[in-house]
């Protein structure tokens, strides 16, 4: 409430309701909604499976397009203390999924048990898929994937964002067969100079410095 309000008899009958704590702690990067806006979304069918939730492939009804839809459970979150986590993978996806070879972001909101989030639908696939399917990849296609990648690294080491769990599947390809780097959950904002001592990867693809850490 402010004096302005008080004094206006039509903002005065307005109730001020407080946002719930539930809610509040995964805003800015969450906007509260209620449960109409996925009402547009048609789950066509399950693509993966997380430690928070589950990745969609979903149809907008309104555009007749297909997107990936991440449902996140906000209590499976609190619970592991991983609110800081999913806001800065939001804050870096936003900021950063505009480029050529990192998979961006439409959308994203909330509702009072879950976090949404609508990203572009990469129809490839994952890499791992493909190195599963043939084995061996031929050199000339391993040196273009090679060289994406770097390129999609450096310009997020350039944003000042260390990635953190370079991994097959963690790599989607496009229609054109040309790579698409998600799944931020482990990236973090990192200030020129400074450092993260946080030891954090997929264990069979970490480098020796981080792995004999662990041995």
């Amino acid at each position: 409430w402010n004096d302005s309000t008080l004094k206006n008899p039509l903002e005065a009958s307005k109730t001020a309701w407080p946002v719930a704590h539930k809610e509040s702690i995964f805003q800015p990067e969450f906007p509260i909604t209620t449960d109409l806006l996925q009402k547009d979304f048609q789950i066509e069918e399950t693509i993966a499976k997380g430690a928070f939730g589950e990745v969609y492939k979903v149809k907008k009804i309104s555009e007749d397009k297909e997107y990936a839809l991440k449902v996140l459970s906000k209590s499976q979150i609190v619970n592991e203390s991983a609110v800081r986590q999913v806001k800065e993978e939001a804050r870096i996806q936003a900021a950063c999924g505009h480029h050529s070879f990192i998979a961006g972001a439409v959308a994203r909101w909330q509702t009072k048990k879950r976090l949404y989030i609508v990203s572009e639908y990469i129809p490839g696939g994952e890499l791992l898929a493909l190195l599963d399917k043939y084995g061996k990849l031929p050199e000339e296609l391993v040196k273009i994937f090679v060289a994406e990648i770097a390129i999609a690294i450096d310009f997020l080491h350039n944003a000042g964002v260390i990635y953190r769990d370079l991994k097959p599947e963690n790599i989607l390809l496009d229609s054109d067969c040309h790579i698409r780097l998600i799944d931020f959950g482990l990236s973090k904002w990192l200030p020129i100079g400074s450092r993260t001592t946080t030891l954090c990867g997929t264990l069979k693809y970490m480098v020796w410095e981080l792995t004999r850490l662990l041995i």
